[in-house]
């Protein structure tokens, strides 16, 4: 993992039941928590120390999010906002 990235990421929920599925999908590999704000629910997910792991556990939250019908995940990193896409609207567009 690059120096200069944060350790941490976090994803941006609508409800409690997706954070906590979220957090079970990535429990395996990533020490993950949910906390309750109010509007959102965030899930923080520490990135282990090998230098793809960014990129497996982004692979990893967007294949959730296709499998739990998720569109869109907004999600932090390194104090910059980002929007990871499932592809499930380009699948519906299509079919």
């Amino acid at each position: 993992m690059p120096a200069e990235l944060n350790e941490t990421l976090v994803f941006e929920l609508p409800c409690w039941a997706r954070a906590h599925d979220l957090c079970e999908a990535l429990r395996p590999r990533w020490h993950s928590d949910s906390y309750d704000c109010g509007d959102v629910v965030l899930v923080a997910a520490e990135l282990r120390p090998h230098a793809d792991d960014l990129a497996v556990l982004l692979r990893a939250v967007k294949l959730w999010a296709s499998d739990a019908a998720v569109a869109l995940i907004r999600f932090h990193l390194d104090g910059r906002s980002y929007v990871l896409e499932s592809g499930i609207g380009l699948l519906t567009t299509a079919a």
